[in-house]
């Protein structure tokens, strides 16, 4: 799945179902998008019919209907198995779960502050032209985390659809949500990108068609790094032998923002512990690098990540994945076992 970005189209299409057995990132994060259709014409027959010159046509469905009935099963009919959803409609299926979801908090209570002031704006502004000198090293990457941020988590320890289906279609899940949690407080906020305000910023991008606050990919990569979090052995969150994972509690987030914001990187303190871990770090770098192209000040960077703390709770009570036993948490971590 993608991120705020074009590509979002393609999981509304049926023809991507088809495409679940594929590795490759070159659409919908992990997904490439081919035509599910299945030409079937007339084919002839093997044998020619006794008296007869020539060979009958073949069509599919059999047009025996007595050999037909053998081919259906038998009650009670078989449900749609779980394993059977693909991760982009598995995705909106646990959105629906979070979107109604009230413990142990419901989505609307999730808040963030307004956009900062103009002064601090201003100081904003002058840290973007700062690190717009970074733009021809990392333009790449930050072209390719546009529409692909599942991608570079799949880096981390190495998974894919195939191998670890379940983690796959929680971090399909956990780009969806932060999706619709920004875009909620997008519209309530209605911030400008920072090349309006300052157009010699010059994005080399078009800054997306929606507003600037609060970061939709650094909500996304923080939620995705802290599902991953609740998924992957220690060595991805800890440090080698497991360590103390993602800040899920309103102390811990306030202490991470506050020096975001302050740019004091205190030894010891909540940040400090977790930003040696590397599913931190990729967080981290996805949201960024949105900063170093011009298109997101630091203070959405910071928005996204008070969202994906809050959210995080709410997401793992959905039924579709904190379920004990059968939820989709509870299978990945089988995957990783």
């Amino acid at each position: 799945m993608s991120g705020i970005g074009t590509a979002d189209s393609s999981d509304s299409s049926d023809s991507s179902d088809s495409s679940d057995s594929s590795d490759s990132s070159s659409s919908s994060a992990g997904f490439r998008s081919r035509s599910s259709a299945r030409p079937i014409g007339i084919t002839p027959e093997i044998f020619k019919e006794t008296g007869e010159s020539w060979f009958r046509g073949n069509r599919w469905p059999p047009q025996d209907l007595q050999a037909m009935k053998g081919w259906i099963v038998p009650p009670p009919l078989p449900a749609f198995r779980m394993a059977e959803w693909s991760p982009p409609h598995f995705a909106v299926a646990v959105m629906t779960e979070f979107a109604t979801q009230t413990v142990p908090a419901s989505w609307t209570s999730i808040a963030i502050p307004p956009p900062p002031d103009a002064a601090q704006t201003a100081v904003e502004l002058a840290e973007l032209m700062e690190i717009a000198e970074f733009r021809a090293a990392a333009m790449a990457e930050a072209m390719l985390q546009r529409d692909d941020i599942i991608g570079y988590f799949r880096g981390v320890l190495t998974f894919k659809a195939s191998s670890h289906p379940w983690t796959f279609r929680l971090c399909h899940a956990a780009v969806r949500v932060g999706q619709f949690l920004v875009m909620h407080h997008k519209r309530l906020h209605g911030r400008a990108r920072p090349s309006v305000v300052a157009p010699a910023l010059m994005p080399p991008i078009d800054p997306p068609g929606h507003p600037a606050y609060p970061s939709g990919h650094a909500t996304q990569a923080y939620l995705l790094a802290m599902v991953l979090a609740e998924i992957m052995p220690g060595i991805a969150w800890g440090e080698g032998k497991g360590g103390a994972k993602m800040p899920v509690t309103a102390a811990d987030i306030a202490q991470v923002a506050g020096s975001i914001t302050t740019k004091v990187r205190t030894v010891g303190n909540v940040e400090g512990r977790i930003r040696h871990t590397p599913l931190w770090r990729m967080a981290e770098r996805v949201a960024r690098l949105r900063e170093v192209i011009g298109v997101h000040y630091p203070s959405d960077s910071e928005a996204g990540l008070r969202i994906a703390v809050q959210a995080l709770p709410i997401l793992l009570a959905c039924p579709l994945v904190g379920t004990p036993g059968t939820g989709a948490l509870a299978r990945a971590r089988l995957e990783w076992a």
